[in-house]
C-alpha cells in the first residue's frame, strides 16, 4: 500500500531531524522526529489524553511530524507539529534519565493516533494524503 511512500532515516545525528518520508513519485520529504517513549506507554496503550513533544522540537523548520515509539516497540503515537503548534506554550518540571528535573517548554495536543506496528498502512495513509493535499494536520489527514 503506497509504496511510493518510503521513510528515510538519517545515518548521521545533526539534531534537525531524525530523517524523511518521501514521496518518491515527487521528490517531496516531510520530515519527522524520532523517540521512544519509556514510561506511560506501552503495548499501544497511552495513559494520557494529551500527547506532548519539546518545544525545541516543534520550532525546527525540518519536523513536521512526530513518532514517539512505545516502550515495547509494538506501537507509534503520531502527531502533526501543525497539532502542537495550535496549543500554548507550557513551562514545565519534566524527567531525565538521571535523577534530576530539568525546566523546560513543551506543547500538547489531543489530535494524535496511535498505530501498532502490525497496521503501518494507516501511517502510510496519513502520509498519502499530507502529500496529495499538502495539509499537516490531524483534521486534514485522519484516514477514519
Amino acid at each position: 500500500m503506497y509504496s511510493n511512500i518510503v521513510m528515510k532515516p538519517k545515518e548521521k545525528e545533526d539534531f534537525q531531524c531524525d530523517g524523511y518520508f518521501v514521496n518518491k513519485n515527487t521528490g517531496e520529504k516531510i520530515g519527522y522526529d524520532w523517540e521512544m517513549r519509556d514510561r506511560y506507554f506501552e503495548n499501544g496503550n497511552f495513559k494520557f489524553a494529551t500527547l506532548g513533544q519539546y518545544e525545541r522540537k516543534i520550532s525546527k523548520d525540518d519536523i513536521e511530524i512526530s513518532l514517539q515509539a512505545d516502550s515495547t516497540q509494538t506501537a507509534v503515537a503520531v502527531a502533526w507539529h501543525n497539532d502542537f503548534k495550535s496549543n500554548n506554550v507550557l513551562n514545565r518540571s519534566l524527567s531525565t534519565d538521571t535523577e534530576y528535573k530539568q525546566q523546560g517548554q513543551t506543547r500538547e495536543t489531543s489530535k494524535f493516533w496511535i498505530i501498532m506496528y502490525e497496521d503501518v498502512a494507516i501511517l502510510k495513509k496519513i502520509l498519502h494524503y499530507a502529500f496529495e493535499t499538502g495539509n499537516r494536520s490531524y483534521d486534514n489527514t485522519n484516514p477514519k
